[in-house]
């Protein structure tokens, strides 16, 4: 297995490359990269599996790459490593499919243990054979997806979605449920739940702010949803999560 540890900052990379026990891990090769050319050069060169990215980076961003890596459907996994405790760059990495995004200053075991966890995303991933779905409706569910994400923090409607994709809301609602299993009013629900998490987890923001950002204003209905959802209260998660 090869990582790719992308940072514009030498004395960063130096340090991950020294501090990590690859051989542990299971990493094999740990490839490194100053700039979106050279992340791209790599990826050219070499079977990469598991990118460790900062977002700001000569050529580009940690964003671009991902993207470029997406279009060309790689199998990979992606983690972010910033020193931007930012909503909006949060809100995109999850967009895009990234697996975390680690907040600078990082301590080793939470880095460690992250990667342990990418490791074992990808050998789970390499067990399953790669399936090609129908391509309008994966194009579609996609479109849906993308849509959700941006609007995270708003309200959503199936009525606005099925505009967006130029869809009657009841063949919308019969064509997801088909290729997810799931409805699309708990998809929203679970994604901002999700998203709630991940604040919860790398950002010191408030409860209140957070139940905001993933599109709810009644910060005790927020807490009532969470708490379905995750079986526990956002207060409860944030303290188990961060001990």
């Amino acid at each position: 297995m090869n990582i790719l540890i992308v940072d514009d900052e030498l004395p960063a990379v130096q340090g991950i490359l020294q501090i990590m026990d690859w051989k542990r891990l299971g990493i094999e090769n740990a490839y490194v990269a100053y700039s979106l050319r050279e992340a791209m050069e790599q990826f050219s060169q070499h079977y990469i599996e598991l990118l460790l990215t900062d977002i700001e980076m000569q050529g580009g961003t940690g964003f671009d790459l991902i993207r470029w890596c997406n279009a060309r459907n790689m199998r990979y996994v992606s983690i972010i490593l910033s020193g931007f405790p930012n909503f909006h760059y949060a809100q995109r990495a999850i967009t895009l499919g990234v697996f975390e995004y680690l907040l600078k200053p990082v301590n080793n075991s939470m880095l460690e243990g992250t990667l342990q966890r990418a490791v074992a995303r990808l050998r789970q991933q390499n067990e399953v054979p790669v399936q090609r779905p129908d391509t309008d409706a994966e194009s579609l569910i996609e479109q849906v997806q993308f849509y959700i994400f941006d609007h995270i923090s708003q309200e959503i409607s199936r009525d606005e979605i099925a505009a967006y994709v130029n869809l009657s809301p009841k063949y919308l609602s019969t064509i997801f449920k088909r290729e997810t299993s799931c409805t699309l009013s708990d998809y929203i629900r679970n994604e901002r739940i999700a998203f709630a998490k991940r604040l919860l987890k790398q950002t010191n923001l408030p409860i209140s702010m957070i139940s905001e950002n993933v599109g709810y204003d009644s910060l005790s209905y927020f807490s009532t949803v969470f708490r379905q959802v995750a079986g526990c209260s956002p207060r409860e998660y944030r303290r188990r999560v961060c001990e």
